[in-house]
């Protein structure tokens, strides 16, 4: 077994249809091994489902939930599809986009795998299927989504790939980073970490552009 695979959990609560994920990185492969659907009310659910990423990450699970309340993603950590950053020369764009970004580079490599009972949420792109891939005028990736066959299981597996990149935010990765001794709670921002990651980002990926006349 690989000591230094992440393992990872996340949910979409936001869609009509919740589901929850589980899957597995490994530094190279992320492996899809669970989607399924949170049925029932909210009452019914959400005491069952806080206690899964209890336990989830008392066992070491990244845990990444979609969820516009905190009345289930302050047991983990929250991360919202939509919600728009902005990048460099002024351009912003949403969390998705980068996902998608991140999930067809896997998916291209054959680095992201699903297990046999997963396939359905599989996302792919071109015509008739659910997402288009286009380009600006810039050449940078764009992604037109049919939001009508897109549900809560497609969400939580992109949530699964967010939750690989940024793993490196985590706190054993910052204490390889800085060393044993420990952070206080009160001055550890994980999102700052991962603004200044994705900061650096397009700090990179300005100098290419500028390289090529980019700009």
């Amino acid at each position: 077994m690989n000591n230094n695979q992440v393992k990872i959990f996340t949910a979409s609560l936001g869609d009509p249809k919740k589901y929850k994920a589980s899957a597995v990185y490994n530094g190279e492969q992320l492996i899809i091994t669970q989607v399924a659907l949170i049925g029932g009310t909210f009452i019914s659910w959400k005491e069952p489902l806080v206690s899964e990423i209890i336990e989830k990450k008392e066992k070491g699970f990244a845990c990444l939930i979609e969820d516009m309340t905190t009345y289930i993603s302050q047991y983990a950590t929250q991360y919202m599809l939509e919600d728009v950053s902005e990048g460099h020369g002024g351009r912003y764009r949403n969390n998705y986009q980068d996902a998608f970004d991140w999930y067809f580079a896997l998916h291209n490599m054959g680095n992201l795998l699903f297990h046999k009972d997963c396939t359905a949420f599989e996302i792919k792109h071109g015509e008739a299927q659910k997402v288009e891939k286009t380009q600006d005028d810039k050449g940078r990736s764009i992604y037109k989504v049919d939001w009508s066959t897109f549900n809560g299981g497609h969400r939580a597996v992109l949530l699964c790939v967010v939750a690989a990149m940024i793993e490196p935010v985590s706190e054993r990765y910052l204490e390889a980073m800085y060393g044993k001794e420990k952070i206080k709670e009160e001055e550890y921002d994980p999102w700052r970490t991962w603004k200044k990651i994705t900061k650096d980002r397009d700090a990179t990926e300005r100098k290419v552009w500028q390289q090529h006349d980019g700009f």
